[in-house]
């Protein structure tokens, strides 16, 4: 049994967990739970001491997603600690973050603004930051590097799940190495009152993380397609306009901002396209903007995209390089080229050393025979050696942007696109 202050663990089971009312969804028995981790399946493991309505910890197991996830509560029924785990290799789970809340009075609201709280990001090879935030969104914030150890980010897989479950992540709850006590959940009574359910939460399901997702992009390319934004109530998709063709003879596509000196290998995609020359082409929307007591007429172009077939894209993902672990991204993270002049570009990689010397010798020091400018916001340079071309357009600010690739219902892959424009909370009309 799992013991704390001579307090028995019992542990139920359900194939999730609402986080609003605190509460199983679906209870399980643990055969079925059981069941569930081999299959790799969703499920919850909830950890109890009797004479408490709040559990101490609850742990999402997925080892479909190569995510398990742990929340802590305290006695007011309040999350005070948060730890993400990756499967990274077949026996052991990484530290991918790790979250901390602190409270002044009982009463204070679970993530109250103004609550104490702290978190660690780690990624493999000793990176990581840590952020320390004494009052909340109401004071200044600390940043340090993240002083964990390599050997103290891993944990073995076989102390978490049903099959193995011996480990408590974030209280300070001692622990044997016996198997704490496990409940069904089918017949619990304790789950099925839920004497701490939260009156009239909205439900709040617990699920493995997922990376960001694109928004409509093959209707941004689309022309006729009604839109709208946070920011604008109605916009209208007029033209895709072609900037230019692009060599790619190698077949190895670069996406990055070309004025990275010192970085000279660029952003290359791991996936690899059939060498030919690709159109890049904008997608242009028209809406009208409000001056003063007049209604302005504006075009802009949103995003920009490398067709390489005319297939009907199906799907998208994440376009990313040999580095890139997706198994390492949280809830809407996403990778992508970073940028600090509002710049990004399409590019063969087997010249993309030259092809950036060339952007830069043509836009910074203006030797005008190293690129051209194709039309406002795009610039083209060509190396003679690989017979391929850098095509360079401009981003809506500095920052990350992603790069998602659209597939056929083959797979094959059918268009590289990166968002331009800021449009949050894109919506079809």
């Amino acid at each position: 049994m799992m013991q704390g202050a001579e307090q028995t663990v019992k542990v139920s089971f359900g194939e999730g967990w609402d986080r609003a009312s605190r509460t199983v969804v679906r209870p399980l028995s643990p055969t079925g739970a059981e069941a569930r981790d081999r299959a790799g399946k969703p499920y919850v493991m909830v950890y109890r001491l009797e004479g408490r309505s709040s559990p101490i910890e609850v742990h999402l197991v997925a080892w479909g997603d190569s995510h398990v996830g742990g929340w802590a509560y305290d006695d007011q029924g309040r999350r005070t600690g948060e730890v993400d785990l990756r499967l990274l290799e077949p026996g052991r789970l990484f530290i991918r973050h790790i979250a901390q809340w602190r409270y002044d009075t009982e009463d204070q609201a679970e993530f109250a603004p103004d609550a104490e709280r702290s978190y660690t990001d780690l990624f493999p090879g000793g990176k990581g930051r840590s952020v320390s935030e004494p009052k909340g969104d109401r004071g200044p914030s600390r940043h340090t590097l993240a002083g964990i150890p390599e050997e103290n980010r891993w944990h073995d897989r076989s102390l978490f799940g049903v099959c193995g479950a011996r480990q408590l992540l974030l209280t300070q709850l001692s622990t044997s190495e016996q198997q704490p006590q496990f409940v069904d959940a089918t017949e619990s009574e304790t789950e099925a009152s839920c004497a701490d359910r939260v009156a009239d939460a909205r439900p709040s399901p617990w699920v493995p993380p997922r990376p960001a997702r694109p928004t409509h992009l093959k209707e941004l390319f689309e022309p006729g397609t009604r839109i709208a934004t946070n920011f604008e109530p109605e916009m209208t998709v007029t033209a895709v306009r072609d900037i230019a063709a692009l060599r790619v003879p190698s077949g190895r596509l670069v996406v990055a901002d070309p004025d990275t000196e010192g970085h000279s290998a660029g952003r290359e995609l791991s996936e690899r396209i059939p060498p030919g020359e690709y159109p890049v082409q904008a997608a242009v929307v028209a809406y009208e903007h409000q001056r003063g007591d007049k209604r302005i007429a504006n075009q802009d172009e949103v995003a920009v995209r490398l067709l390489l077939g005319e297939e009907t894209v199906v799907s998208w993902e994440l376009a990313l390089t040999e580095e890139d672990d997706p198994r390492l991204l949280r809830e809407g993270e996403f990778f992508g080229f970073d940028t600090d002049c509002a710049a990004g570009a399409f590019a063969d990689a087997s010249g993309w050393e030259v092809l950036a010397d060339k952007y830069r010798l043509y836009l910074v020091e203006q030797e005008d025979d190293a690129g051209e400018t194709l039309s406002e916001g795009y610039l083209r340079t060509t190396d003679d050696v690989t017979g391929s071309d850098l095509v360079s357009f401009y981003t809506g600010g500095d920052g990350t942007y992603p790069v998602w690739m659209g597939r056929a219902s083959t797979g094959k892959p059918v268009c590289v696109v990166v968002l331009t424009a800021y449009l949050p909370e894109l919506r079809l009309l």
